[in-house]
C-alpha cells in the first residue's frame, strides 16, 4: 500500500474517529488535540498497518492509547473537582421502549458522561461504532470477558441514569 492509498483509507475514517474522540474527552479542544495526535501518529507509522481493512480499528486503537496516556498524565497531576450527590448512578433500572425513542443525543451524551472511562469506552465502541467484542478487546488491550463486563455494566448504568432523567418531570422527558 502506498502512502496516498493509506491517506485515503485514514481520511475516510476521520468522521468516526472525530466522533469517538469527542465522546472520550470532556471538551472540544481536547478532542481536537486527540484527533490531531491520532492522525500524526498514524501517518508517522502508516507502513506498520498490515491489512487495509484493519485501518479503522487501528485508528481507534491509536486514539484510545493516546487518550489513556493523557489520562495517566492528568492522574499524576490531579485537580480538585466538586461533585453533586445527583451524580450517583443507580445499580439497576429499566426503561420503557417508548421513553428510549424520545431521547435526544444530548441526553444520551449526558448518560455516557456518568460512566467511568473504561465502561464509556467499551459501550461507545460496541453500541455506537459497532465493533465486535473481540475487536474491542484488541483495541483496548483487555480480555474479552472484561469487555463484556464493561459493556453490560455500562448499559445498566446508562439505563438507570436515563430512567431517572426520564422520570424527572413525570412525562418521560428530562427538563433542560
Amino acid at each position: 500500500m502506498t502512502r496516498d492509498e493509506f491517506a485515503d483509507l485514514a481520511l475516510a475514517c476521520l468522521g468516526e474517529v472525530t466522533a469517538f474522540a469527542r465522546r472520550l474527552t470532556p471538551g472540544g479542544a481536547d478532542a481536537d488535540d486527540l484527533i490531531q495526535s491520532t492522525y500524526e501518529r498514524a501517518f508517522a507509522t502508516w507502513s506498520t498497518l498490515r491489512e487495509r481493512r484493519a485501518c479503522r480499528a487501528w485508528l481507534f486503537q491509536i486514539a484510545r492509547h493516546l487518550h489513556v496516556d493523557r489520562l495517566r498524565a492528568v492522574k499524576a497531576r490531579p485537580e480538585l473537582r466538586l461533585i453533586d450527590d445527583d451524580d450517583a448512578i443507580p445499580a439497576v433500572a429499566t426503561m420503557a421502549a417508548d421513553a428510549i425513542e424520545r431521547l435526544d443525543a444530548r441526553e444520551i451524551d449526558a448518560a455516557l458522561s456518568h460512566l467511568d472511562e473504561a465502561q464509556r469506552e467499551a459501550v461507545l465502541l460496541c453500541d455506537v461504532w459497532g465493533f465486535a467484542y473481540d475487536e474491542i478487546a484488541g483495541i483496548t488491550g483487555v480480555p474479552i470477558g472484561t469487555v463484556r463486563s464493561r459493556i453490560a455494566r455500562g448499559r445498566v448504568a446508562i439505563a438507570g441514569w436515563l430512567a431517572d432523567a426520564a422520570s424527572a418531570d413525570g412525562k418521560g422527558r428530562r427538563r433542560p
